[in-house]
């Protein structure tokens, strides 16, 4: 190839310049790869099937790609030349044709003859070579044939020669033949060595030509969480799009991109079905609060109203409604309270699932704005005794001088359901058409309502109201009536089935619509599972009309359906309570305690004081009490059993998730460590919690003071954050302002500093006076189940201190020593890791803090400061309990190895006593329930006695210092009885006289 620079046509888009080796990558990557889709040679037409070849080269000759005959005709019967294809190749390709030159030496190939251009144009392009590459001959009147164009576009595309071919082409074009028949480019049964007729020609040249054309976006799919859109296009090319900005989902958005030159502008709309964010929050009446999500929510969790918090604390939300739609939540507010025009609140919305994922959105701000006056939207006659009004909004319960009914004074009560209103009449209306004047109801903005007029027609209502519809499960029943039912006339007892000749009735009933309820009946009143009949005595409608037929054939459905988890928190203010919601109403009498278990983040057991209803309508709602305050943090529950309020009695799975406690607290100061000399001038401040890093690390949240004066910390000091984040180290310079810093350093504050959770320090500062940390001494602030101790059995070899400071480590264990009722425990070693709280470990076993001296001799401790500061002549001493905690459960212990419990004196008739005996003294204040927290097993007949005396065999149990006393009454006495008696694991009533709970043992055989 001759030419080093080729220019394409600019109406082809393309636009390239500059070496014939990227011009002819350019060129044929799009004629090819068009050719690659579109058999060549097997007359696969591309694009509008409807036209026939001769209709194609109509297009194209107008087009100017071909022109034809000097009569008019194609010639599409004709073969056509070497000179002609390379003459339709420049056309459909865009390629300028190259004047005044002549590179072959065909005779009468001339620059000045028609072919010239057009051969001289494919030859530079690399598209064509010619017959004879050494005469340069092209052979411009020669034919076209297909094996030679295979070659050209096997070449062209790269693709690979295979090794074994079955065609039958020259020799030389085997390869290139079979490659192109491989890639659909040639059909296998066409002749290699054949001349291409022009009507092949035409074919082919109208689907590149096509090809050419701008192809249209057929299709797109939104990935990557919407931040990339892949384009389908007309001709199979597939468009990666990476967005700057993630498409907003479920909206029209308008997405820009350009390939192979051409600009293309699609609007997109990324579908997401499930929701996953609050996408607003807005109130256009002050009743309701309407949050709107950018997809579909899960209605259990959405409807859940503990969901949804007010920045206001005096207003609550009353009920959480969810449209058809899924995706929009409408919150009425409780009771009077409404909202305030035009102010700001925040909605805080937490635990609405969506498929997998749980959506939660913190302080969303919006401000209600009610401009508008309440409407009427709609009047209707409930019979001769009641008028229903629906509003356009919530109201205010209003009075009947707010109405007139045709012109004349309405005599009546009026009662308010959110933005419904039931008139009921002091007399019959008549039937016919009338005429209700409303005016001067109010909404909660203070806006009345207009005086507008409304017909509407009262048809004489004789008819009473029956059964429409019945749904049952066991438990449930679903009645939905003919018309709206007069409230006042239905209790749940009026709906009943019968066993019998007994009515059996139901319990309760909830509202759904002015005509649907929904009647629930205890298990024991559970309806049957065959088609039975329902009876409903003494319901009328507004007309008074009684119901006659009042029976209705159902057949309850067994629910199979599980129960589970629908919502786990601690509520509002709320530390020692835990609210759990279920999908479902459940069983009474449980014992929850044995089927729900709350672990703290370090694994610990937290202790329930009682489980219990929400409240009489909401037996799907848990709230489980504990002795003290959940830490803060991540908690874990486990629910292994609970059962639904169905016949079957539908079990949970067991269930484990983890739920927080949030940090609503201010974060404390929690002691200081320093370290001032010629060496150092540092200053470790703790806090009690983790802290915000950025608000350490701030300069400005610290002011010095340095003899008398107060100054900034210099842009010299170092700050640093410590590792667990609750403290940070800051490092002075020598001089500050030319004062010298380890003389003169007298004071440091420290303010503006925040948690994780963005609380701030209490009293927003502390002044830190360095001299007061020039000593250690012990704390009377180790907290345990919210009392404050100096110090605290924390295991049966461990004891722990708390200090006025966090040190890193001992100087001296020996200057430590552990003393209980007379016995030296020895000092293993002191645990000081960076806290303030040190860690003595002893090499022995001690069970309780009764007794128990802690001394320090002059026990000296490294600071965090990397100081050296001394406990001098310290000694805690345990006084009536109130110094030194006992956090170790009480344990059963035998004496030299003897592994049963031992008989208490001599056996008594049927009466036998063993002891089991205790590592400490236990709580005789529980005896009267200590006998729940043992199982005692006759081994002879591996029977389990009671604690009932009315059973032949039962057993009793009593403290008695540091036993427990077990009494087995048993009316068939064998001397050859054995019993085994078991300390539960999940003992509740066993405890030490600090309140620990023993732990589990058994079952262990006692010995008569």
């Amino acid at each position: 190839m001759s030419d080093k620079s080729y220019q394409i046509k600019e109406n082809n888009q393309v636009m390239i310049q500059g070496g014939e080796k990227k011009v002819m990558k350019k060129i044929l990557s799009v004629a090819l790869s068009t050719a690659m889709a579109f058999s060549m040679f097997a007359s696969v037409a591309f694009g509008d099937d409807a036209l026939n070849t001769q209709q194609k080269f109509d297009v194209l000759k107008e087009k100017g790609i071909f022109t034809g005959y000097p009569d008019g005709t194609a010639g599409l019967d004709k073969e056509m030349t070497r000179a002609e294809f390379a003459k339709v190749l420049v056309g459909i390709m865009g390629l300028e044709p190259i004047e005044g030159k002549a590179s072959f030496k065909d005779k009468n190939y001339k620059a000045d003859k028609w072919p010239a251009p057009y051969v001289e144009a494919v030859y530079a392009a690399g598209l064509m070579e010619g017959k004879n590459t050494t005469k340069m001959i092209f052979d411009f009147n020669g034919k076209i044939t297909v094996q030679e164009m295979a070659k050209v576009l096997v070449t062209a595309q790269k693709l690979e020669i295979p090794t074994e071919t079955n065609n039958n082409a020259s020799d030389w074009a085997k390869g290139y033949v079979q490659a192109a028949i491989n890639a659909g480019l040639v059909d296998a049964k066409a002749n290699p060595k054949a001349n291409a007729s022009r009507s092949q020609l035409v074919d082919v040249a109208y689907s590149i030509y096509l090809a050419q054309q701008k192809p249209a976006v057929a299709s797109y799919k939104v990935s990557e969480n919407g931040k990339v859109v892949e384009f389908t296009l007309a001709n199979s090319e597939v468009v990666k799009v990476t967005l700057d900005t993630a498409l907003v989902p479920n909206k029209d958005t308008e997405v820009k991109f350009t390939h192979n030159n051409y600009d293309y502008t699609e609007t997109v709309k990324w579908v997401v079905t499930e929701a996953s964010k609050v996408q607003g929050v807005t109130a256009s009446n002050l009743k309701e609060v309407v949050v709107t999500f950018d997809g579909e929510v899960d209605k259990a969790s959405a409807e859940l109203k503990d969901n949804y918090k007010l920045s206001d604390s005096t207003l609550s939300v009353k009920s959480a409604v969810l449209n058809d739609a899924k995706n929009t939540v409408v919150l009425t507010l409780d009771g009077d309270s409404s909202l305030k025009n035009q102010q700001k609140y925040t909605l805080t919305v937490t635990g609405v699932k969506a498929g997998t994922k749980t959506i939660s959105a913190t302080n969303v701000e919006f401000a209600p704005v009610d401009s508008q006056l309440p409407e009427v939207v709609s009047v209707t006659g409930l019979g001769t005794k009641a008028i229903k009004v629906v509003f356009s909004e919530p109201i205010k319960q209003t009075y009947a001088a707010s109405f007139q009914l045709n012109g004349q004074a309405f005599y009546g009560s009026p009662s308010v359901n959110n933005r419904e209103m039931v008139l009921r009449s002091s007399y019959d209306l008549s039937v016919g058409e009338h005429t209700l004047t409303v005016s001067g109801v109010e909404d909660f903005a203070g806006f009345k309502s207009l005086k507008s007029e409304h017909k509407f027609t009262v048809v004489e209502d004789t008819t009473a109201p029956t059964i429409a519809e019945a749904t049952a499960t066991l438990e449930k029943l679903t009645l939905t009536f003919s018309e709206d039912i007069d409230d006042a006339t239905l209790k749940a007892d009026n709906v009943y089935h019968k066993r019998g000749n007994t009515n059996v009735k139901a319990s309760r009933y909830v509202k759904l619509t002015g005509n649907k309820y929904e009647f629930y009946f205890s298990k024991d009143n559970a309806l049957p599972s065959y088609a039975t009949t329902i009876y409903v005595d003494g319901v009328k409608d507004y007309s008074g009309n009684a119901m006659t037929e009042n029976t209705k054939q159902v057949t309850a459905q067994v629910d199979t359906e599980r129960p589970y988890v629908v919502d786990a928190r601690v509520p509002a203010g709320q530390k020692a309570q835990l609210q759990i919601t279920f999908s479902k109403d459940l069983a009474e009498g449980q014992k929850w305690t044995d089927l729900i278990t709350v672990k703290d983040k370090d694994g610990k057991v937290r202790q329930v004081s009682s489980v219990s209803f929400k409240d009489s309508d909401t037996r799907n709602i848990l709230l489980v009490n504990f002795f003290a305050n959940l830490p803060e943090g991540t908690n874990t529950l486990e629910i292994k059993g609970i059962k639904d309020n169905t016949v079957l009695g539908n079990t949970l799975l067991d269930y484990t998730t983890t739920f927080n406690v949030g940090d609503s607290g201010e974060p404390k100061f929690a002691g200081a460590s320093f370290k001032i000399d010629s060496e150092a001038r540092r200053a470790v401040i703790r806090f009690n919690e983790k802290m915000d890093a950025a608000s350490l690390v701030n300069r400005s949240n610290y002011v010095l003071t340095l003899g008398t004066n107060k100054v900034a910390l210099p842009t010299e000091a170092s700050l640093t954050v410590t590792q667990d984040g609750k403290g940070v180290v800051i490092d002075l310079p020598i001089e500050i302002g030319g004062v010298n810093v380890a003389n003169n350093w007298k004071e440091i504050r420290v303010q503006g500093v925040k948690d994780v959770s963005g609380n701030y320090l209490v009293d927003f500062g502390k002044d830190i006076v360095i001299a007061n940390y020039n000593t250690l001494s012990v704390e009377d602030s180790y907290e345990v189940n919210g009392e404050n101790y100096t110090a605290s059995v924390t295991g049966k070899r461990e004891v722990k201190v708390k200090l006025s400071q966090a040190v890193s480590k001992i100087v001296d264990k020996s200057k430590v020593a552990v003393t209980a009722n007379g016995a030296t425990y020895g000092v293993e070693s002191v645990v000081a890791d960076d806290s303030d709280v040190i860690t003595i470990k002893l090499n022995k076993d001690l069970y309780t803090s009764t007794g128990l001296n802690v001394e320090f001799a002059g026990a000296e401790f490294i600071g965090l400061a990397q100081n050296r500061i001394a406990l001098d002549n310290v000694t805690l001493t345990q006084a009536s309990g109130t110094v030194i905690a006992d956090q170790v459960k009480p344990e059963v212990v035998f004496a030299s190895g003897v592994d049963t419990y031992k008989l208490v004196g001599s056996v008594t008739g049927s009466t036998y006593k063993f002891a089991i005996n205790f590592a400490e003294q236990l709580d005789a204040g529980l005896n009267t329930y200590i006998g729940e927290d043992l199982v005692v097993t006759r081994m002879t007949d591996n029977k389990v006695l009671t604690t009932n005396p009315a059973q032949s065999a039962h057993f009793s149990a009593e403290v008695s210092g540091q036993q427990i006393i077990v009494t087995i009454t048993d009316a068939t006495p064998n001397a050859e009885d054995k019993y085994e008696i078991e300390v539960k694991s999940n003992a509740r009533y066993i405890q030490d006289l600090y309140g620990n709970v023993a732990a589990g043992k058994g079952p262990v055989r006692t010995s008569n």
